[in-house]
């Protein structure tokens, strides 16, 4: 079962490797036996990530065959919207806050973003090499855009500027990352594991060890049932495991083999 960030249940929404969602083929249809949404027009090429809005049910998909789509899904239809590209392939997507705009980061070393009311795109942050991770950070006394890349750096981009706010070095590529406010979360090559908090301002916390003992692909912020602040992250890895880390509380770190 898969649920937007507006309540709609989905009993299955699939991505196929080689770009299809919700099946082999593009056109068009709905499965009400089985919950299957499929949509039309899919990308071409793998999917390298998709996010539901926080303010519709809309969907959007980025791809390596260098576009971003984003539907509109409904429990009895489904619509594309618009598709957007880039010059390389796009490792990355996600969302505005008020979920009028998205985000994109690309194999050609830019990051855009994509007013969904204008069907216009604007290049907002550069690297030296491919962007790996997107981010919108919707802080307290601020907001920006957050991008990893491959040039071992981590950045926090004023859209009102055209350089960076806050950079980091990292020892390693970006491999993936995520943000709870008031934590972000950073994986690199060589099972790096990077932690910043971003209250009042964006700045490294920690640099954390992990269980894991391959090269790590994923890592997910989990949140207090009841206050939903950030309370620790799982990471995934290669070898098929997924180890639960909770900073400063060794005694509930775990490691679940798949």
């Amino acid at each position: 079962m898969y649920q937007s960030k507006t309540g709609q249940l989905f009993q299955t929404l699939a991505v196929g490797a080689s770009g299809g969602i919700a099946g082999t083929g593009l056109q068009q249809a709905v499965k009400k036996e089985t919950g299957v949404v499929e949509l039309q027009a899919g990308p071409k090429d793998s999917v390298s990530h998709l996010e539901f809005s926080p303010a519709s049910n809309h969907l959007i998909a980025s791809s390596w065959d260098g576009t971003v789509t984003c539907w509109d899904i409904q429990a009895t239809n489904t619509q594309l919207l618009a598709q957007q590209s880039h010059d390389g392939p796009v490792l990355d997507c996600a969302w505005h806050s008020d979920g009028t705009k998205v985000f994109t980061g690309s194999g050609d070393k830019l990051a855009k973003v994509w007013d969904l009311q204008s069907n216009q795109t604007i290049a907002v942050a550069q690297h030296d090499a491919a962007i790996k991770t997107v981010h919108w950070v919707q802080g307290q006394s601020y907001q920006c855009l957050m991008t990893g890349s491959w040039d071992k750096t981590l950045k926090f981009w004023d859209l009102r500027t055209a350089t960076p706010s806050v950079q980091f070095q990292l020892p390693e590529r970006v491999f993936g990352a995520d943000v709870a406010w008031p934590l972000a979360v950073v994986i690199t090559a060589n099972r790096g594991v990077h932690c910043y908090n971003l209250d009042p301002l964006p700045s490294h916390a920690m640099q954390c060890e992990t269980l894991l003992k391959h090269q790590l692909r994923s890592v997910s912020i989990c949140r207090d049932k009841n206050t939903a602040h950030p309370t620790g992250f799982a990471l995934g890895c290669i070898e098929g495991r997924v180890a639960v880390e909770f900073p400063g509380g060794d005694k509930r770190l775990g490691l679940l083999h798949l």
